[in-house]
């Protein structure tokens, strides 16, 4: 990493991706027709999922590996799929996203702070 270094540990990440997750919570209270009404709902919905992606893929492998059954690879995916490739985006599978991440934030929630990883990279 050039620049300042990371110093933010699993924990913080975590948090991020939470607090990510319960925005675009919103963003479904909303609904779908709201959602398709304009770009900004859809611009803020990819943003999100944008800091969840970088967040998630900055999270420790062993942290990684205790929680499987969070979709790491996929959250990080998307994150970098949206930012090279924003041309292919289609709101619809932004939509299907972004209803994945309740179930993903209720698995986050219960993450132990004592489980995880706090050194420094």
């Amino acid at each position: 990493m050039t620049g300042r270094q990371d110093r933010r540990g699993d924990a913080v990440r975590i948090a991020d991706i939470i607090g990510a997750s319960i925005r675009l919570e919103k963003t479904l209270e909303q609904g779908h027709e709201h959602f398709l009404s304009g770009p900004d709902a859809l611009d803020a919905a990819i943003r999100r999922l944008e800091i969840i992606g970088e967040a998630a893929g900055k999270v420790s492998i062993p942290t990684r590996d205790r929680y499987p059954e969070v979709p790491w690879r996929k959250l990080r995916g998307f994150a970098s799929f949206a930012k090279h490739e924003y041309w292919r985006i289609k709101p619809e599978e932004v939509w299907k996203a972004v209803e994945k991440m309740p179930s993903i934030r209720r698995v986050l929630s219960k993450v132990r702070v004592d489980d995880l990883d706090f050194r420094r990279e």
